[in-house]
C-alpha cells in the first residue's frame, strides 16, 4: 500500500518537477531570434506616421492659421518624443522578460528559439508585418 501511494505521488508530482521556470538567458535568446527590438525600431516611425494621419483626418476641411498649424506641429513633435521616450528598447525589454517568463517554461522557451532561429521561423518573421496589415 505505501508503496502504491508513493509511485502515485511520484507519478502526479513528475510532470510538475519537468516544468523548469525559463531563465533571463532563454528569454533574451528568443527576443534576439524573434528580432524584437529591431521591430520596435520599425513600428516606432509607423506609429508616428499613424498619428499623423489622424491628426491630418481631424483637422480636413478645416482651414487653420498659421498659429493652430503652428500648435498642431508642437502637439504632434512633443507626442512623437514622448513615444519614443516611453517605448525604448530599454524599458520594454524588462517588461518583455517577465512577460516571457510568467507565460513560458524553460521548455517552451527552447521549443520557440528552435522554431524562430530557423530559417522557417526567420521567414514567419519578416512575413508578420504584412500579415498585420492585411488584417
Amino acid at each position: 500500500m505505501k508503496r502504491a501511494l508513493l509511485a502515485l505521488l511520484l507519478a502526479v508530482s513528475a510532470p510538475l518537477a519537468q516544468a523548469a521556470p525559463a531563465t533571463d538567458a532563454q528569454v533574451d535568446r528568443l527576443l534576439e531570434v524573434m528580432r524584437a527590438r529591431q521591430t520596435l525600431d520599425t513600428m516606432l516611425p509607423q506609429i508616428e506616421a499613424s498619428q499623423r494621419q489622424v491628426m491630418a483626418q481631424m483637422t480636413a476641411g478645416q482651414v487653420l492659421t498659421d498659429q493652430q498649424r503652428a500648435l498642431l506641429d508642437r502637439i504632434a513633435v512633443r507626442n512623437a518624443q514622448t513615444l519614443r521616450e516611453a517605448l525604448t528598447w530599454e524599458k520594454l525589454a524588462p517588461m518583455y522578460r517577465d512577460i516571457y517568463r510568467q507565460t513560458f517554461d524553460a521548455q517552451d522557451m527552447e521549443s520557440m528559439i528552435d522554431f524562430y532561429g530557423s530559417p522557417a521561423g526567420q521567414r514567419v518573421i519578416e512575413k508578420m508585418p504584412q500579415a498585420a496589415q492585411h488584417t
